[in-house]
């Protein structure tokens, strides 16, 4: 097969591959807490170090030894997570929590610890404080928050928890704020979570973050940005289309060409 066709294919897969990252942005849209993702593209030109030609090889569909060295092909070195604050959404609901800077919210699941910025909080039958799929909110001990008591349910910008009735209050807990020094170790794992794949010593008390109650964190995708950037990509994605039907057109023709003079 002409390399030509390989060149235009991988190119186009790559395309192919920001589209779903597009979608998954776009499906998210209105996700409390949810961080846009993003794709790194770079040019590759064989041929591949050895200790990562399998990978490489992979990127742009063709086998080290069968590559150009001369061409050079697109492809994905890297994929990231925009961590930047979403603007903040006013519900009124006491249990709604905002994060107005860098950081996360500690929660428990059945597999561990994750992070979350959606603080879309409630009330289990237990009394515990939990996200919206049952996973315990933690606080600074890294303890469920239990809220058992009768009043109005008050958290400060430290994250302090009180209750009472607004004249005398009750300090309960603090809820556990965290985050990384690094956080290309956080992994998604799905509904607004975060997973440390890293070192957990890098898990480290939020500095300069304050929350705010009766308030939601929009998603940080911005729908007319990822709409253009979804036509741009399908427009460059159908240009290599036509790359390679043109190249397969031309392929036939030089068959049909050299039957006829045989």
């Amino acid at each position: 097969m002409h390399e030509s066709i390989y060149i235009a294919a991988s190119a186009g897969l790559k395309q192919a591959r920001k589209m779903e990252v597009i979608a998954q942005n776009l499906a998210n849209v209105n996700s409390s807490g949810y961080k846009k993702d993003a794709l790194v593209f770079k040019e590759m030109m064989p041929p591949f170090p050895p200790d990562e030609s399998n990978e490489a090889a992979k990127n742009v569909l063709l086998s080290p030894e069968k590559s150009n060295k001369n061409v050079s092909y697109v492809g994905i070195t890297d994929s990231y997570t925009d961590f930047s604050v979403g603007v903040m959404k006013k519900t009124g609901g006491q249990l709604d929590l905002a994060m107005d800077g860098e950081g996360f919210f500690k929660v428990q699941t059945p597999e561990g610890p994750r992070f979350t910025r959606n603080g879309n909080f409630r009330l289990n039958t237990t009394k515990q404080l939990v996200n919206q799929k049952g996973n315990q909110v933690l606080d600074i001990n890294n303890k469920p928050i239990v809220i058992n008591a009768q009043g109005k349910i008050t958290v400060n910008g430290q994250g302090v928890v009180s209750i009472g009735n607004g004249l005398a209050n009750t300090t309960l807990t603090t809820i556990k704020m965290v985050d990384f020094k690094n956080k290309k170790q956080l992994e998604k794992i799905g509904d607004g979570l975060f997973k440390n794949i890293g070192d957990p010593q890098e898990e480290k008390d939020t500095t300069n973050v304050r929350i705010q109650q009766g308030f939601l964190e929009n998603s940080n995708v911005s729908s007319v940005e990822e709409m253009t950037e979804m036509i741009g990509t399908v427009r460059i994605f159908e240009t290599y289309q036509k790359i390679i039907q043109s190249i397969d057109s031309m392929n036939d023709q030089s068959v049909n060409t050299i039957g006829r003079v045989g």
